[in-house]
């Protein structure tokens, strides 16, 4: 048999198809199956919540364009973000879908999400074990962002929590295409960044306002950027190991974006 011909990635592709792109040669039959998988879509409006915790979770969710957070309420009436969905990011992946909702989620920006059913994520296990590989790759990849974030909660000081995560989106967005060496548009207020980062809004400002200050940080009309990635990596423990992109190759994974080289 022949082997399969390899298709460049299309400019329109999904950011999904993008971010597998940059690591492995997709065939057109690759491409096809994962842009079709997407045809189901609902558009989220601002502030609108599309999964509720404690809800039948019957379908996996896919980021297409926009910005999502996940979060959890406890009894007292606190809110913690547990996590940021950009595009390309899956929500509920690998979930038993016998079960409920473990969390809340709604659309920090004007989003659109691909509505896929469990029948299409067996499908590409059973069709196409490359892309299989690079599915249960993200969900190792979001069990290691997870793992940073409690890093950071614990051991790190509240500076240091949110330059870190700024660099960790810089490098998400990057990698699917939606940010570039000068920086990224942030999305979140400095509310937000307290619920993600379990801090007082006061707090956040103190903090981000003394990063500028010295230098390891910059946010001009909603733009963040990094005057001097070395010092900002380095003051903000920033191991990008996390954020590896998938591989089918054996070795070390080669560095994969522009704070790479610090």
């Amino acid at each position: 048999m022949p082997p399969k011909s390899q298709s460049a990635i299309p400019e329109d592709a999904s950011p999904l198809v993008r971010r597998l792109g940059r690591s492995i040669l997709l065939t057109s039959e690759e491409v096809k199956f994962l842009e079709t998988m997407q045809v189901n879509r609902a558009e989220v409006d601002k502030g609108d919540e599309f999964i509720h915790d404690g809800d039948p979770l019957r379908l996996t969710f896919l980021v297409r364009s926009g910005w999502v957070i996940r979060y959890k309420i406890t009894s007292s009436g606190r809110r913690l973000i547990i996590g940021v969905s950009l595009p390309g990011d899956f929500i509920g992946l690998h979930v038993n879908f016998n079960n409920s909702s473990i969390f809340s989620a709604s659309a920090l920006t004007k989003a659109s999400v691909a509505l896929i059913e469990p029948v299409r994520i067996l499908e590409i296990h059973r069709r196409f074990p490359v892309l299989a590989s690079g599915l249960d790759w993200m969900t190792v990849r979001h069990s290691n962002i997870l793992s940073e974030h409690k890093v950071s909660l614990g051991a790190r000081t509240a500076a240091q929590r949110i330059l870190h995560f700024f660099l960790e989106l810089w490098t998400r967005l990057e990698q699917v295409d939606l940010a570039n060496a000068k920086g990224f548009e942030l999305a979140l207020t400095q509310e937000q960044i307290g619920d993600c980062m379990g801090l007082s809004t006061v707090h956040v400002n103190r903090s981000i306002s003394r990063l500028c200050k010295e230098n390891l940080l910059r946010i001009d009309k909603g733009v963040v950027s990094f005057p001097e990635v070395s010092r900002s990596v380095s003051f903000a423990d920033f191991d990008k190991r996390f954020l590896m992109e998938f591989s089918t190759k054996s070795g070390v994974p080669e560095p994969i974006n522009r704070i790479a080289s610090y």
